[in-house]
Order: C-alpha cells, then sequence, then structure tokens
C-alpha cells in the first residue's frame, strides 16, 4: 500500500509542480498587465478598458490554483491550541474528520462550479467578449484536483494511524 500512495503522491507532485509554474506565470503577466495599465493611464492619459476584467480573471484563476496547492500540503489556516496537545492518535483522527469534511466541500464545489459553468459559458464579459465561464471551469477543475489531494491525506492520516496503532502496540509489549 506504501508503494501505491508513493506513486500517486509522485504524480500529485508534478501536477502541484504545474500548477506553482502556471502560478508563477500568471503573476507575472498580472504584474506585467497592471504596469503597462498604470503607464498607459497616468503618462498617456488613454486607459485600456480590458485590463480589469483579464487582471480579474488571472487573479481569481490564481486564486484556486493556489488554494489547490495549499490543500495538497495541508497548510490551510487551522486552529491548533487544542490539536497540540493531543497524543498521536487523537491528532489522526482529527485529521480525518477534517479531510472527509473538506472533501465533502470540494465534492459540492465542483459539481456546483460545474453547474453554474454550463449556465456562465454562455455569457460573454463585457469589454473582452470572453465566456464568463472560464473563472468557474478553473474553480471546478481545482475543485476536482482539491477532492483528490484530500483523499490522497485521508489515505496519509490513515496510514499515519496504523502507524500510531502498531508503535502503541509495539510500546505495550516491551512493558
Amino acid at each position: 500500500m506504501k508503494k501505491g500512495i508513493q506513486s500517486v503522491d509522485g504524480l500529485f507532485r508534478r501536477i502541484i509542480s504545474l500548477e506553482e509554474t502556471v502560478c508563477a506565470v500568471l503573476q507575472t503577466v498580472m504584474l506585467i498587465i497592471c504596469f503597462a495599465a498604470v503607464v498607459k493611464r497616468y503618462f498617456f492619459n488613454a486607459p485600456w478598458a480590458w485590463t480589469d476584467e483579464i487582471q480579474l480573471l488571472l487573479l481569481v484563476i490564481y486564486g484556486y490554483m493556489a488554494i489547490s496547492i495549499d490543500v495538497y500540503r495541508d497548510n490551510h489556516v487551522a486552529l491548533t491550541g487544542m490539536y497540540k496537545h493531543l497524543s498521536k492518535k487523537g491528532k489522526v483522527f482529527l485529521d480525518l474528520v477534517r479531510h472527509f469534511l473538506m472533501g465533502g466541500f470540494f465534492c459540492l464545489m465542483t459539481y456546483y462550479g460545474y453547474q453554474v459553468y454550463l449556465v456562465k459559458a454562455r455569457k460573454l464579459l463585457t469589454v473582452t467578449h470572453l465566456s464568463q465561464g472560464i473563472v468557474f471551469m478553473a474553480q471546478t477543475i481545482c475543485a476536482a484536483l482539491m477532492v483528490l489531494y484530500c483523499i490522497m491525506n485521508f489515505v496519509k492520516a490513515i496510514s499515519d494511524y496504523n502507524e500510531a496503532s502498531e508503535e502503541n502496540t509495539r510500546k505495550e509489549e516491551l512493558v
């Protein structure tokens, strides 16, 4: 089972690496567009109308990808006051509950994001005339990745629980 987890985890690491690269490119493109828009507006008094829409689209896509990366790394904001005082089994139990609840939320996010995409895909943004569905497709794809990452974290937490149980059994045998 460990080899299976490691091979799937290797695939996810490659996906995360790709997401990080895309995020870096999106940040660079947003910076260039923002700088060019400021120069065009303040120095030439001729603003571009499309820059706000494009920057907003890129920012939303960037945000969903960053959340996805944090879900994989298990780096999201958490209240740890009680958690840090629990036993290894208690921590693993709460991790299982957390990953289960987050995975359920991301399943809903995937499903309803796709439903909204189907509605918004036919509508166009006012200036660029791009599909409004772009944002919701990014949400759907990233939420689906988050579901997979939650499943992986859940499986890892079960593996940690089994290791903690084996460790407790060995300690009891020594006593």
